[in-house]
């Protein structure tokens, strides 16, 4: 009877270990970056990574989830970006 709650124990420990796993894989960080845009070589400032180009973003480990230009003009955008 002990082993098989020493059992329980254990298998009830890992499913919470991996249940934590899980949750911290889950957390992603996501920002916006805002500036004008001008082609590929547009240097924009997004928060937690600064000022970088489209190409920097992806680099750095982020994507673009939704982009938003200025309807006026369209040379003016706004990211959308998160964590891979």
């Amino acid at each position: 009877m002990k082993k098989m709650l020493y059992a329980a124990f254990i298998v009830a420990a890992l499913a919470d270990m991996t249940n934590a796993s899980a949750q911290a894989a889950a957390a992603k960080r996501g920002g916006v970056c805002i500036g004008p845009f001008r082609g590929g070589d547009s240097v924009l400032q997004c928060e937690h990574i600064g000022k970088v180009t489209i190409k920097q973003i992806y680099e750095k480990g982020f994507r673009v989830v939704h982009m938003q230009d200025d309807k006026n003009t369209a040379t003016y955008v706004m990211l959308v970006i998160e964590e891979q």
